[in-house]
């Protein structure tokens, strides 16, 4: 589910909905909370209490109370909520425009091109600074202040300013090249990407293309269509599960992104010309 769309269906009495950014208050009472969310927007979450867990395409991240965490745009993301404390967070969305204008206005300049190392998820500890302005945020909520969206994106780049002068000052530059791309680089992306439960369309969404130029750029690097390669490379990931990790059929199909049992074997077949099994070598 696209993130900021459940936060209107769900928590838009704690938030400001505005053209380029969304501030809500995110809060769960459920212990073992899980869901999976499409990232539409650079984002921003500080963990006011409780312990979150990112499963990411970079790995598992842990969040605690006293953290917070930047995150790209184009993410498909399961967070799990663990521990016994109630989670409560602070999510700021900002679009692509309003994040190029941001970043611009800090001093210093980013290269053109984007660090090998960098990851889609930035995790940073709070400092009292910080916290002071985030805690300034959560009034905006309770009072929802004429001109929220200029209030809101002045304290986005006060928070980006405390980092920038903080101990993870080159982490947040290096950071900020991946936060300023106008889109992915398809073949990584795909490759990181294909079993993840999602549409065509959203996976144009999700690399920053419209759907004809993705249809088009995939063509021209993969040499099929979309779905003909995502549905080859998950049976071949599937096949791999089954016989060298001796995984389930059923849990090996659901693991790369086919919904049923029966669509797994029928795509193994028609590819192998067999049905998926341990010895299948």
């Amino acid at each position: 589910m696209n993130a900021i769309e459940y936060l209107k269906h769900h928590h838009s009495e704690d938030s400001i909905f505005t053209k380029e950014i969304v501030l809500s208050k995110f809060c769960t009472l459920e212990n073992n909370y899980k869901h999976k969310f499409i990232i539409p927007c650079n984002l921003l979450n500080i963990v006011y209490s409780g312990t979150k867990i990112l499963h990411t395409v970079d790995g598992d991240i842990e969040v605690n109370v006293g953290e917070a965490f930047f995150m790209t745009k184009g993410e498909y993301v399961m967070s799990e909520v663990v521990g016994e404390e109630d989670y409560e967070c602070l999510l700021i969305f900002f679009d692509h425009h309003m994040t190029k204008k941001l970043i611009s206005e800090l001093p210093f300049k980013l290269n053109s091109t984007k660090s090998i190392d960098t990851k889609n998820v930035f995790k940073f500890e709070m400092n009292q600074f910080l916290q002071n302005t985030t805690d300034s945020l959560k009034l905006y909520l309770e009072d929802k202040p004429k001109f929220g969206d200029d209030l809101i994106s002045l304290k986005l780049k006060e928070l980006m300013l405390l980092v920038l002068g903080s101990c993870h000052k080159d982490n947040f530059i290096n950071f900020c090249q991946n936060l300023t791309l106008d889109k992915s680089d398809l073949k990584s992306f795909m490759e990181s990407n294909f079993e993840r439960d999602l549409s065509i369309e959203e996976f144009a969404k999700l690399s920053g293309r419209s759907l004809s130029g993705f249809k088009s750029e995939f063509k021209s690097i993969f040499k099929e269509t979309p779905m003909k390669w995502i549905l080859k490379k998950r049976v071949e990931k599937g096949r791999f599960l089954i016989q060298e990790l001796g995984y389930d059929v059923g849990v090996a199909a659901l693991s790369v992104g086919f919904k049923t049992h029966a669509h797994f074997t029928r795509v193994y077949k028609k590819q192998f010309n067999t049905t998926p099994n341990l010895k299948d070598k």
